[in-house]
């Protein structure tokens, strides 16, 4: 099937392909020859597969966050009996609503700090990832022909890894801090200035990201479909060059080319669908942990409305929106990264 021109080649961007796989738990299955990691990929990409990972994600995740929820539950249980017994003491109910607060939010503090750290990780695992695959794509690029492109598009996923792993992966971490912070003053305090500055921060920090991944993915298209354009005219003129001074075996040159096209064309699938698996089987255990936890924070949060307790009801609102910044973070990266791939795989063969 491959052609001899690009077996060599194939052979080491599958090698590369397996050895990024190799960094995402339950991805080792593919294998180091295209053909076996095509078929591999469609039967992994299957419905009936993609449900039954979803699945066991979340039921990996589910009894831990359900178990934080009925903690939180019980412990605004407390808080609301403690507020009942305050208020029926004279100038006891501000000190029993104040220690309540603090309870919940210790055990916010000392059970999800690990979940924030793991944000940390993940950005620094993309980034290892995606370091794997930005010389596979170059690779394949220069395989079918597009030279140009490949030194373009390399050069552009290079900054956008960058900023994912010296912005989003440093700073992650002290913004949730700050915004935990400024949630739990806002929380024991009852509101005030710190609930408009934290905020302030989640909305900026999050319209960053979304901005600069943003503008990296409208050039990378930008530059690819430029460059794409001038590869295959090129290409097309060699053909053509090929054929006029080599009479006789011009036709076949150029059936030689459409063979190594069609080659390059399936590595490129198969490497560009493989690069989006990889992308989302390391986002979604992180994603769904967190769209788990920030639920049973608002699902509190609503219990603790319907309690009275209007302190805790502040701080687990608070905590659930600082989760739905660290949401929108993971995903924006994810998807920044899971479009470029997918530009790779929609770039046509310069030498079809």
């Amino acid at each position: 099937f491959l052609s001899p021109g690009v077996r060599a080649e194939e052979s080491q961007v599958m090698d590369k392909l397996c050895e990024a796989a190799e960094q995402i738990d339950g991805a080792e299955k593919l294998s180091d020859d295209v053909g076996e990691t095509g078929e591999i990929l469609s039967s992994m990409l299957s419905p009936d597969e993609v449900m039954k990972k979803i699945f066991g994600v979340c039921g990996d995740i589910l009894p831990s966050t359900l178990s934080l929820l009925a903690v939180l539950l019980g412990l605004l249980a407390v808080c609301a009996v403690c507020n009942s017994l305050g208020a029926s003491m004279s100038g006891a109910s501000e000190g029993f609503s104040f220690l309540s607060s603090a309870t919940v939010t210790a055990l916010i503090v000392g059970t999800q700090m690990e979940l924030i750290f793991d944000v940390e990780r993940f950005f620094e695992r993309l980034g290892a990832l995606m370091t794997s695959m930005i010389p596979i794509t170059g690779a394949v690029w220069a395989m079918g022909g597009n030279v140009s492109t490949a030194a373009v598009g390399t050069v552009t996923l290079g900054i956008m890894l960058g900023f994912v792993e010296r912005f989003c992966a440093l700073t992650v971490v002290p913004v949730t801090c700050v915004c935990i912070v400024a949630a739990i003053s806002a929380g024991l305090s009852g509101g005030g200035v710190l609930e408009g500055f934290s905020s302030g921060v989640k909305k900026i920090y999050g319209f960053f990201i979304g901005l600069i991944m943003t503008v990296f993915v409208f050039c990378l298209g930008a530059q690819t479909s430029i460059t794409t354009a001038a590869d295959t005219l090129t290409a097309r003129g060699a053909k053509v060059l090929a054929g006029t001074l080599i009479p006789g075996v011009g036709g076949a040159v150029g059936d030689t080319l459409r063979a190594v096209a069609g080659s390059a064309g399936y590595i490129k699938s198969v490497v560009g669908i493989g690069g989006i698996f990889l992308v989302l089987t390391l986002t979604l255990p992180i994603i769904t942990s967190l769209l788990l936890v920030r639920g049973a924070f608002l699902v509190a949060a609503t219990a603790a409305d319907m309690l009275d307790c209007k302190r805790e009801h502040k701080l687990l609102c608070e905590m659930g929106n600082v989760y739905g910044m660290l949401v929108g973070a993971v995903s924006i990266c994810s998807v920044a990264f899971v479009i470029a791939l997918g530009l790779f795989i929609k770039c046509s063969v310069a030498v079809g």
